[in-house]
């Protein structure tokens, strides 16, 4: 038997990996949201921020691929991001497809956001201890190398 958490015990093989994966990514996510609250950004948003910032001008699409999340995820990340000032949208290399950047308003967001998101950072590889912030980002790789559709 392995214990799962404090109120179950559950053999190796019956632990469902999806909602153990999901089980860390909350705790871990509201780490994050906690810390970037008083920004008015969730780690999504701030995610979105951070991919604009090393891309450039880039598409909805391309940050779809490139953070590996759902399209209605990217959006609802979006509208308030652009309703607010912080992304601009324009015309992009097709009509389909608007180009997205950080507006001055949203570079200083994202500069804002670094702090708390660094001290979210440190605090966590602190806590999981020495290589465990390797051991799950090569989990996180190899996971969507090669599960992803």
């Amino acid at each position: 038997m392995h214990i799962y958490n404090a109120c179950m015990e559950i053999k190796k093989p019956e632990i469902c990996l999806a909602h153990a994966l999901r089980r860390a990514d909350r705790i871990v996510s509201q780490l994050y949201n906690d810390r970037l609250a008083h920004l008015g950004i969730r780690i999504t948003q701030f995610s979105i921020l951070r991919a604009l910032h090393f891309k450039g001008c880039t598409t909805a699409s391309e940050i779809k691929n490139v953070l590996t999340m759902e399209q209605a995820t990217i959006s609802r990340a979006l509208k308030p991001l652009i309703r607010d000032g912080y992304i601009l949208v324009s015309e992009g290399a097709s009509k389909r497809e608007k180009a997205l950047s950080l507006t001055q308003q949203g570079k200083k967001l994202y500069q804002q956001a670094l702090s708390p998101w660094n001290e979210v950072q440190t605090k966590l590889r602190s806590e999981l201890g020495d290589g465990d912030d390797d051991l799950i980002i090569a989990l996180s790789q190899k996971i969507v190398s090669k599960i992803k559709h």
